[in-house]
Order: structure tokens, then sequence, then C-alpha cells
């Protein structure tokens, strides 16, 4: 098998391992509040910490761009795993929260230089590549969940589903950093490494715009994630819907990205997000009217079909155009998602209890629009250029 395909295997498998380690928290939370005797206030602070950290992935980035990628995969790896293990193990409430900052730090170190390394090695077909190394979230952040769920009905304990990832997740640094070594000669891996490469502290805010597009495109997504059942249960839908419709959307992100991988290339990175932008929009807007809910819920969870490539695709477009500094551009895209997701499950909330789910749901294909003009706006004005 060609060295390039092996490295993309190994990329998905790291990313569905990390996935499961990020997502296995949910049905973790219930047994967390009765052994710890925690009420909802306190506990949602503890593990909203793993989400606070995620804003360290541009210092992750950057530290690839120094030491190289495969490097730095590895250590996030590790780190998961320390994160994990601590988890399984420690009893008091505080060294928990530093544990799951821990985590936190391991997943934002390797969001950003496993989308950098993978866009490295194809960078002739950077936005295919990055689409389909993303399946192996959809995968994973579907284990992780029932893997938990499977733990604590046979054993009784939600510790044990953190303290099974724990080694996974250190043979998959260890095999991460001994393979990437081993068939480094048949790849071209452009690492720079000890400073050879001067990456300007400005850059960031040259790249502004791209990075509000994954702070818009993520407060969207999981803005929808975390608050669309309460607002569907609201307009009348039932509970099985309601949690239907998110588990839909998401299953239909992993499909699209397929779907949409050998095209994102072709038809240049602006207008991929562009289109994808624009009829996620159009198909939320249509399911906020007045229309039977069980048609809401088809268009809500449908628009997870067109939304598919467009975070995988804003990392392609800023790794493509400045490849020597893919992993501060990478775990900065990760970084301004990451602060997307805590200000939507902000903002939601508060407009849902001031101005009622009607008003509240309106702000989901906003966010789309304004997807879509930002990336036609700054489609030529020096963050993509003829490569975007």
């Amino acid at each position: 098998m060609h060295a390039k395909k092996r490295l993309m295997i190994l990329g998905i498998l790291s990313y569905v391992i990390y996935a499961i380690a990020a997502t296995e928290i949910g049905p973790a939370i219930p047994g967390m509040r009765s052994e710890l005797k925690l009420d909802e206030a306190i506990i949602g602070f503890v593990v909203s910490l793993q989400s606070l950290a995620g804003v360290l992935a541009v210092f992750g980035g950057f530290l690839s761009d120094r030491f190289g990628k495969p490097m730095i995969i590895a250590l996030s790896l590790g780190i998961m795993g320390v994160g994990a293990l601590m988890l399984s193990s420690l009893p008091l409430i505080w060294l928990l929260g530093a544990a799951f900052f821990i985590l936190g730090v391991g997943i934002g170190f390797f969001e950003a230089s496993i989308n950098a390394f993978i866009s490295e090695i194809y960078h002739e077909k950077r936005g295919m590549a990055i689409n389909l190394l993303h399946i192996g979230w959809g995968i994973g952040s579907t284990a992780g969940p029932l893997f938990m769920t499977l733990v604590i009905l046979s054993y009784g304990t939600w510790r044990l589903g953190y303290f099974v990832i724990f080694p996974i997740l250190a043979a998959a640094s260890i095999m991460f950093l001994i393979y990437t070594k081993t068939i480094s000669s048949h790849v071209s891996i452009k690492d720079s490494k000890g400073g050879s490469t001067k990456i300007e502290s400005s850059i960031v805010v040259r790249f502004l715009p791209l990075m509000m597009i994954a702070f818009l495109l993520v407060f969207c997504q999981l803005g929808m994630s975390n608050w669309l059942p309460s607002l569907l249960i609201d307009q009348g839908s039932s509970i099985t819907e309601a949690g239907l419709t998110v588990g839909i959307f998401w299953a239909l992100i992993g499909i699209g990205r397929v779907i949409w991988a050998p095209f994102v290339d072709k038809f240049r990175y602006w207008r991929v997000i562009f289109l994808t932008g624009f009829g996620g929009a159009a198909l939320m807007l249509l399911a906020s009217t007045s229309i039977p809910v069980q048609v809401k819920t088809i268009l809500w969870a449908s628009s997870g079909l067109l939304l598919a490539p467009a975070y995988p695709t804003i990392i392609a477009w800023a790794t493509a155009t400045r490849p020597e500094a893919g992993g501060t551009l990478s775990g900065a895209v990760y970084t301004f998602a990451t602060l997307g997701s805590f200000v939507s499950t902000l903002l939601v909330g508060l407009l849902f209890s001031s101005l009622g789910s009607t008003t509240a749901q309106l702000v989901f294909p906003l966010s789309m629009i304004l997807v879509a003009a930002t990336s036609y706006i700054f489609r030529n004005l020096g963050i993509g250029g003829d490569i975007a």
C-alpha cells in the first residue's frame, strides 16, 4: 500500500480514538454527579474545562510548526491518555477538573497538528484529504457515548470507560511517532523544526476572516447540537423526534464529507463554503417557518448534508495559503471554533429564555448567511488568492 495511504489510514484511526475519548463524557455525567454528590452547575463547570482548554490549540499548532507535526501528534495523544488515566482514578473534584483540562489540551494540540500534517502530505488535494480525515470524528463521536454507556451498564462505573481508553491512546501515541519516522523517507514531510521557518506573530490577525468563518460555523453546528432538541420540543416535537433530528444531522455530516470530498479542491475552497453556507441557511430558514413539526425536523437534519465539508475546507484553505504555518493556522481555526461553541451555548440559551424558541432558532441560519458572505467578500483579499 502506498505510504501516503497508510498515513491517511493511521490519521483516521487516530482521529477515531481521539473522538472516542473526547465524547465519552455525556453518559458519564449522571454517574459522576451521583458519586461525587455534585449539583448541575458545578459538574457543568468542571466538564466545560475540557472545551475551555481548546483555546490552547493555536499554541499546539505553533509547536507543531516548530518541532514537527508527527511529534506533536504523538505528544497530544499521550496528553489525552494522561487526562483519561487521571479521570479513571482521581477522587477529588478539583483534580477531575484538572484532568478534564489536560484532556482538552491534548485534544486542541491534536486537532491543530493532525489536520496540518494530513494537509501537508496531500498538498495537491488538501480539501479532499481533510474531509476524509474528519470521517474519523463521525465514527469516534458515535462510538464514544455508546462505549461509555455499555461500560456503565456492564460494570456500573463510568471510570472504567476512561481507564480502558488510556492504553489505547498511549499505544496510538507510540505507534504514530514510530510509524511516521519509519516511512518518512517515502513521503514528503516538510515540517519546520528548530525554528528554521519564521512565523510572524501577526499571522492569525491576517487570517481573521477565516477564523471568524470557523467561529460562526461551529457556533451554528454545536449550537444546534446542544439546543435544537429543546427548541423543537418547545414547538411541539416529541423527545424521540427531537433526539433523532440531531442524530441524523451529525450522521449526514459524516456522509456529506464522503460525498463532497472529491469536489472540494475542484470547486475552490471559498466557493464550497459559500455554497454550503447559503444552502444550509436556506434549509434552516424554511425549517423556522410555520410548517408541521415533522417537516421541520427533516429540514433541520438535512442541513447537515450541506454543512458537511465546511469545517475541513476552512482548514484546507488556511493551510494551502501558508503551508509553513499550517499547524499554527489549524490550531487557530480550532481555537476560534471552540469559542464559537462556547458563545452559542450561552447566547441561544439566553434568547430561548427571554424571547422564545421561534426567535432563538433564527441565530442558526443567520450565522450561516454570515459564513457564506464572509467567504465571498474575502475570497481574493490576501487569504487564499488563486489557491482558494
